[in-house]
């Protein structure tokens, strides 16, 4: 497995369209504006790529969340804080994360349906993740009414609060973190380490500094990486491949995607969803076939979408 990314990077984004934004002062987001309808929607996702000038060949990147978990946003779950604002420090979280994987790798081998390949530590991590264990694993999809879709799925009748969606080019994001002075030290590391280990490691898989990895092996040289790296995951299962799923893991640095989107030149936005149009989005995405059972073909996905039509309905 190689991180995300063989082909050219896109040229340097240069701004030329006028669109209306929000300022979020709190945060130091910049909001577009409010989709009421899945239209709108996908204009603002049109005017957003039109405004980055992405190719229509490469993909952008979606992901939903929850507009009221503002301490949280745009945070994999091993660095969410409690419900007290508290988090433990990076290192201990690190630790926790990769007694977690041991765990899951120990024993999820009965339980899984199709084994983990050549790539055996890699595609347990996503597997773990996948299975809702707290990892440093954002998912992202390439489908914006996927992404759509996540963001309205779990409401309740009437809803309670509206979503976000996130919007990145991963082009732009690519050539920021192949810039970092950290990729560099992160490469020079692995391949010192390379160079003194018996077992004669590749050289090039210096991404494997992002596996979880015990407090031993990380003071050794192998210490987790500040910054996150994108990654182009296999589809180890219907559901990743349904849902087209991309990934990024973090580094030790929680909050490093969140300190970019307030430079001058983010390509990472975001798009409200109001909660007065959660429940007409939901009728529209159902009419253009976007469902639970679709982005969860099993039955588990079956029955929870035929459950909110008998909450809808009651």
């Amino acid at each position: 497995m190689k991180p995300f990314f063989k082909s050219p990077e896109a040229r340097r984004k240069g701004i030329t369209d006028v669109a209306l934004w929000v300022i979020d002062v709190t945060i130091g987001f910049v909001e577009d504006r409010s989709a009421h309808t899945v239209d709108e929607y996908l204009q603002i996702v049109k005017n957003l790529r039109n405004l980055w000038r992405v190719p229509k060949a490469h993909e952008l990147w979606f992901r939903a969340e929850d507009a009221k978990h503002h301490r949280t946003r745009l945070q994999p779950g091993v660095y969410r804080p409690r419900a007290t604002g508290q988090r433990k420090s990076a290192d201990r979280l690190l630790q926790i994360e990769y007694v977690l994987y041991d765990d899951f790798v120990r024993c999820a081998t009965q339980l899984a349906d199709v084994g983990p390949g050549e790539d055996w530590e890699w595609d347990w991590y996503f597997l773990m993740q996948h299975h809702g264990v707290p990892t440093r694993l954002l998912d992202w999809s390439d489908g914006a009414l996927i992404a759509l879709h996540f963001g309205v799925r779990d409401k309740p009748f009437p809803p309670k609060s509206g979503s976000i969606i996130y919007v990145l080019n991963p082009y732009w994001l690519l050539k920021k973190l192949n810039q970092h002075p950290d990729r560099k030290d992160a490469i020079d590391r692995w391949k010192q380490h390379c160079q003194t280990d018996p077992n004669r490691l590749d050289p090039d898989e210096w991404d494997r500094l992002y596996l979880p990895a015990d407090k031993k092996d990380r003071k050794s040289g192998l210490d987790t990486p500040e910054i996150p790296l994108l990654w182009d995951s296999p589809h180890l299962s219907r559901r990743v491949a349904a849902q087209r799923s991309r990934f990024m893991i973090f580094g030790k640095e929680h909050s490093w995607l969140t300190e970019l989107t307030r430079t001058t030149d983010s390509q990472l936005e975001s798009i409200r969803i109001p909660v007065g149009s959660i429940n007409k989005i939901r009728q529209q995405l159902r009419d253009a076939g976007v469902t639970e059972s679709v982005v969860y073909p099993d039955l588990d996905g079956l029955g929870r979408e035929l459950n909110q039509l008998w909450q809808e309905r009651r």
